[in-house]
């Protein structure tokens, strides 16, 4: 690790289209040393994590599990006060589970955010199609279990059904039951933009961000060190350390492929030893990934503030499998990126 922070250097300055990505960031943990390195921006500095919003909201559904407050295969309806999902009285009914491996047959797919300043769509209007909301109703319009359909929507339930349950709103939960055991010092779910953030790039040119009130599937704004943090307390908790957030069969239920190489939140890769999570994220302007090993304690994040971000992504990647002993990393986006 000691020759690592200066090739991840020489791979960012060697990056493909440099214009389109004047910001990024990258956190490497190996053995629990951490490595954090950064080029137009600080260690400090937030990016939107987009969709790596998934897990984070994921882990915090485990973490109640855990509690005895939710069921993994209760009918989402059994938690849900303030709205239902519509013509789910059907048999088998939508899951906690099947909202977190995507697998409830439900609409909407992803969410592209507001404009500053434009008015904000409660949680209802957003799962209703109803204005100012910008996406469709969320629905369930097939059989659940049955395959994988990626679904933002899916989450939006679930930040609906966390709060229902928690009486607590989804940021003040999130600091709760993960960024302040887990040490994400940087991390928050506010929807104003952060006194210190990266500013967004479309096609190279500098853009203002969105805002999305979807926070449960877009609306984390963090460091790559919060993300592989994150990282850290999975792989506590699937490797039964006395002090994990979560105990460990929860844990290994996160990492067990339930439908088409997804788990509970996570993207999985490769089996055994060299099995991998991860997750991706894409909101307009910034392009992001984490990955790390399921069985060791090796993580990586790279965020960028550029649509254009995987190029140079990728080159911080293969800096990292070069430079450490993880040979397994691969050198580009290891999941979805939405």
């Amino acid at each position: 690790m000691g020759n690592l922070a200066d090739s991840l250097s020489a791979a960012f300055a060697a990056r493909p289209d440099p214009a389109a990505v004047p910001a990024a960031s990258v956190a490497v943990v190996q053995d629990r040393n951490e490595v954090a390195a950064a080029w137009g921006a600080d260690n400090r500095t937030l990016f939107q994590a987009a969709s790596i919003s998934k897990p984070v909201a994921a882990f915090m559904v485990l973490r109640l599990t855990a509690q005895g407050k939710l069921s993994l295969d209760a009918d989402v309806n059994e938690y849900l006060t303030s709205w239902q999902l519509p013509g789910d009285n059907r048999k088998p009914p939508v899951t906690v589970r099947h909202l977190l491996c995507h697998s409830g047959a439900l609409t909407v797919s992803g969410v592209p955010g507001y404009q500053q300043g434009q008015t904000l769509p409660s949680l209802t209007e957003i799962l209703d199609g109803l204005p100012p909301a910008n996406t469709p109703a969320v629905r369930r319009d097939g059989p659940p279990d049955h395959a994988h359909r990626y679904s933002g929507g899916g989450y939006v339930i679930l930040q609906q059904l966390l709060e229902n349950v928690t009486a607590q709103t989804f940021p003040d939960l999130a600091a709760e039951l993960i960024f302040e055991p887990a040490r994400m010092t940087t991390a928050t779910y506010a929807v104003s933009r952060p006194a210190k953030a990266a500013t967004a790039h479309v096609n190279g040119r500098e853009v203002d961000w969105h805002v999305h009130p979807e926070l449960a599937a877009a609306g984390l704004w963090c460091t790559p060190t919060d993300l592989v943090r994150f990282a850290r307390v999975i792989q506590d908790a699937v490797a039964g350390q006395t002090d994990a957030l979560l105990p460990r069969h929860l844990a290994r239920e996160m990492v067990t492929p339930q439908v088409d190489g997804w788990g509970l939140g996570l993207r999985l890769s490769d089996h055994g030893a060299h099995q991998r999570f991860s997750h991706g994220g894409y909101n307009y302007g910034y392009k992001c990934v984490v990955i790390g090993a399921v069985h060791r304690a090796e993580a990586v994040s790279v965020m960028t503030g550029s649509d254009r971000g995987s190029p140079a992504i990728g080159s911080l990647l293969a800096a990292v499998r070069e430079n450490t002993s993880w040979r397994d990393l691969p050198d580009s986006q290891d999941g979805p990126t939405w």
